[in-house]
């Protein structure tokens, strides 16, 4: 495992003491499970024939940032978090993952028993040109989710969009920000990328499931939208408090406060997002709902999301390699006016001691390898769910 983890030991006149350690270990093997979100492969028995609209990768560039606090009798209150980020991400390289990505896409669902429409003939259609015109965003932009700060990349023939977000449920509609100024804010959150989606505009596409249908319609096929969240690692964060003492003269009493905070820098997909969606011709052009009743699979995570009548996603995450990530960082003290600003208003934690951690990467070429092998793995385990 690449993990960095920071210890800070304070008392109110002592000094603070950070002890940094770094553990390796191997990446665990892989395996896909997979699920259909909601729907069964019947609808798809109408056509073999598909046709690609959208292929976007979500590489998630923060993770973290929930606060903990100290608990008990005679315990001061005192709160921590920890932040691992990526602010520093090559988007070349992320595009060419999401180039391959789109050829492997094709080459499994002719594998699968579909027909691949060409890329030439979606582009012409003046339905897949409504809804780009609606929907559609610069490549790459930058974005938030449910689980922090993400670099929306799409394939390069095809212009990326996100689905409405009753589609997505809460992970899409609930951004959280931890790198200042990835995101904008103020009448709704929106990408600091010129031309990028905001928050507000993915509540006002409620026509584009119908437009998806139309596009279906009119070139008698299956669309189908691969979507997939590259996650980033996770954080954690104490904060105890012990009493220490008191001055009978002063009438007060002192408190030792002690803060922990590690992040663990691991590549992966998250189950119930990563997904393949199929909007077939005879699907509802007012759209689907993200299903709730899946807490016990997804957590956090939400609900799946379901951006079409036919949906297959990874019922489970899977885990990647950690040994091409460097981790850096530490604790930092937080005035009150950042606790509040960037604590409140941008979903950041507001805590007292707040561990940031930043991570780059080391070998970009086995980055890219470990990525496009999980997304093949969960990709052919999913169409096996929906083979013609």
């Amino acid at each position: 495992m690449r993990t960095k983890t920071v210890v800070v030991m304070a008392a109110f006149s002592a000094a603070m003491l950070l002890v940094t350690t770094l553990s390796h270990a191997e990446a665990p093997a892989m395996q896909a499970k997979v699920v259909m979100t909601d729907s069964t492969a019947a609808a798809l028995a109408a056509t073999k024939r598909v046709a690609i609209t959208n292929v976007m990768v979500s590489f998630q560039a923060s993770a973290g940032g929930e606060k903990t606090n100290t608990s008990g009798l005679f315990a001061t209150k005192t709160d921590a978090s920890a932040s691992l980020q990526m602010p520093e991400m090559d988007t070349k390289l992320l595009s060419e993952i999401t180039d391959a990505i789109y050829t492997q896409l094709k080459a499994d669902l002719q594998a699968n028993g579909f027909e691949v429409l060409p890329e030439s003939t979606v582009l012409a259609s003046p339905a897949y040109q409504k809804i780009i015109k609606m929907a559609g965003f610069t490549n790459p932009s930058k974005f938030a989710n449910l689980n922090g700060d993400v670099m929306l990349v799409g394939a390069s023939g095809l212009k990326p969009y996100l689905p409405y977000n009753a589609e997505s449920g809460k992970f899409g509609a609930s951004p959280k920000n931890l790198i200042k100024g990835w995101v904008t804010t103020g009448w709704g959150l929106k990408s600091s990328t010129e031309g990028g989606p905001t928050a507000i505009g993915t509540g006002e596409i409620y026509e584009l499931p119908g437009l998806e249908v139309e596009l279906a319609k009119a070139l008698n096929a299956n669309l189908v939208k691969a979507t997939y969240v590259v996650t980033l690692g996770s954080t954690k964060a104490t904060a105890k408090s012990s009493y220490a003492g008191s001055n009978s003269a002063l009438g007060t009493n002192s408190f030792n406060n002690s803060y922990t905070g590690s992040a663990f820098a691991q590549v992966g997909l998250l189950a119930g997002q990563s997904r393949i969606a199929f909007r077939t011709p005879a699907a509802n052009a007012k759209g689907e709902s993200a299903p709730g009743g899946y807490t016990a699979n997804f957590g956090n995570n939400a609900s799946p999301a379901k951006d079409g009548d036919v949906v297959v996603t990874l019922e489970e995450s899977l885990a990647g390699g950690t040994a091409f990530f460097a981790v850096t960082g530490g604790e930092k003290k937080a005035d009150g006016l950042e606790k509040f600003l960037f604590g409140k208003a941008l979903g950041g934690s507001g805590a007292d001691a707040q561990f940031e951690f930043t991570a780059t990467l080391s070998d970009p070429a086995a980055y890219r390898a470990e990525v496009v092998g999980m997304v093949t793995t969960a990709q052919r385990n999913m169409l096996t769910l929906v083979k013609q």
